[in-house]
């Protein structure tokens, strides 16, 4: 004959409840956070790769010279508080990161997708 094992219940409050909840929130948030920047840095990473070994700027077309010209002047420009913290910070970070990986593996399925 088996015998069942008694289970202790536990006294769950509400705001027990709530506490458990913003703890496993907090662990998606780093994880979400550490995925997300991750791939942020390798898109990075693989266009400073593709810039690197762009050919000298006489053996480049004159669109290729313009495309770089202008992503330059869209780094150069970019305003941003990382200090501060903030998602729109964040959002012109992605974008930027878009723009140059789109330019520098123009094949490339966009796996940085919105």
């Amino acid at each position: 004959m088996k015998t069942k094992k008694r289970h202790k219940k536990r006294e769950t409050s509400p705001a027990t409840m709530l506490a458990e909840e913003v703890a496993a929130l907090r662990r998606d948030l780093r994880a979400t956070v550490r995925a997300y920047a991750a791939r942020l840095e390798i898109d990075l990473a693989e266009s400073m790769k593709a810039v690197a070994s762009t050919k000298r700027a006489e053996t480049l077309a004159r669109d290729q010279l313009h495309e770089i010209r202008e992503l330059t002047i869209m780094l150069r420009k970019r305003k941003l508080k990382p200090e501060k913290g903030r998602r729109k910070d964040l959002r012109k970070i992605d974008s930027l990161i878009r723009d140059l990986h789109s330019v520098t593996h123009p094949g490339a399925a966009g796996g940085a997708s919105k």
